[in-house]
């Protein structure tokens, strides 16, 4: 099976004052930081049946991150801060010479095993899966902490970075059940996914445990909704919700803010083909509250947006010299 992927989310951000902080003109900050954070993310994926049990799947994804800076400029149209500016993750960052984020559009890499545990077959019934994969980090990475001082000042530097820099580990179970009855597929998967080290400038990543939740209806009563040979096949809720722990630097510490909770409610829409493959297109609103329990952290605030269309397709074609 081929697939790809594309998502574009939105973020509206906000957070408070910077302490000890001094902007650009050598003054103490008193301002708040805000903008617009935009992705855009390209996932384009391989799945083999490795025999009646298990597939491998491998991954690569490509991505852009903008940053809209909307918090105080200078008379050239410059940021007044050193944390946030306008500017895309696909170029790198410089300051006086010195590569603080290298630039790209190439993400993390993931190859990703399954096991077929229960099977129940045709028709309705259970059917469980587990899993254990690899995600191998791009080059783009960031050089340095952004919460690094020079002469108890902050450098300029760059916040969001494409790859942590770190290999992972990642571990799932997925259940599913096919009814009769509304939900006639439902089910959800578990994932816990985990640095194997760290990144080559020092920078630890979080340990990530998420829950993923959907609830589709059938095709039966959406028949009469049809254009040309594209037809609507399911339609349901989802629900997603990923706790960050802390991450951290060499010399440097916990990350302020790096501790989170996201809450992802969404809406997933299915649309086939009359010769096969098809569509999927999830719209998705997302809560982030942040784990301010140290010293270190600051009031922040994300309003998240998602949009999210994803192709899929069975090839017809048999590895021989795999069975």
């Amino acid at each position: 099976m081929i697939f790809s992927n594309y998502s574009y989310q939105y973020f509206d951000w906000w957070h408070d004052v910077v302490p000890g902080a001094i902007d650009t003109q050598g003054s103490p900050e008193d301002f708040d930081h805000n903008g617009l954070f935009k992705n855009n993310i390209l996932n384009i994926g391989l799945t083999i049946g490795l025999n009646d049990y298990w597939n491998v799947t491998f991954q690569q994804s490509f991505l852009e991150k903008c940053m809209d800076w909307h918090g105080p400029i200078d008379d050239d149209g410059e940021s007044l801060t050193v944390h946030h500016r306008t500017e895309c993750s696909s170029t790198d960052f410089y300051d006086e010479n010195s590569i603080k984020a290298f630039g790209g559009i190439t993400g993390d890499a993931k190859l990703n095993f399954r096991y077929l545990l229960y099977n129940q077959m045709k028709g309705p019934g259970t059917r469980v899966f587990m899993g254990v994969g690899l995600e191998i980090p791009s080059d783009n990475i960031l050089t340095e902490s952004p919460w690094t001082k020079t002469d108890n000042r902050y450098t300029p530097h760059r916040h969001f970075y494409l790859s942590d820099g770190a290999y992972k580990i990642n571990f799932e179970l997925q259940f599913f059940k096919k009814r009769f009855q509304f939900p006639v597929f439902w089910g959800g998967t578990l994932s816990f996914n985990s640095p194997l080290n760290k990144s080559k400038y020092g920078f630890s990543p979080s340990n990530k445990f998420g829950i993923s939740l959907l609830a589709m209806s059938s095709s039966r009563h959406l028949d009469k909704f049809k254009l040309g040979k594209i037809s609507l096949s399911s339609i349901g809720p989802t629900l997603t919700i990923i706790y960050t722990g802390r991450s951290s630097w060499d010399g440097q510490g916990d990350t302020p803010n790096s501790e989170s909770i996201l809450y992802i409610p969404g809406v997933n829409i299915l649309l086939g083909f009359e010769n096969g493959g098809g569509f999927g297109i999830n719209i998705a609103r997302g809560f982030d509250r942040y784990i301010n329990n140290s010293q270190i952290d600051i009031d922040q605030k994300f309003d998240i947006y998602t949009f999210s269309i994803n192709y899929r397709t069975i090839l017809d074609k048999r590895l021989e010299w795999l069975w």
